[in-house]
């Protein structure tokens, strides 16, 4: 699955992770967008009633719920 595919917790399983897609790429930024993180999204991973954005700096921030990131996608 790709994170594109990914509009609410359900489209995941538990455990499940979504990838980027072939020619995209995401970055992460608060959502009140003060600040981008560090690196791009390396996938999403469900986990319970959350979805784990991991970024390729070993980051991982919650995209969903109470103070969640927002991805923002790239095109490359």
């Amino acid at each position: 699955m790709f994170i594109g595919d990914v509009r609410q917790i359900e489209d995941l399983a538990e455990g499940e992770t979504a990838t980027p897609e072939p020619d995209m790429g995401y970055e992460l930024r608060t959502a009140n967008g003060d600040r981008f993180e560090r690196g791009t999204v390396e996938h999403l991973v469900r986990r319970g009633d959350m979805i784990i954005a991991r970024t390729t700096a070993g980051e991982e921030f919650a995209v969903v719920g109470r103070n969640a990131h927002v991805w923002v996608p790239l095109s490359f």
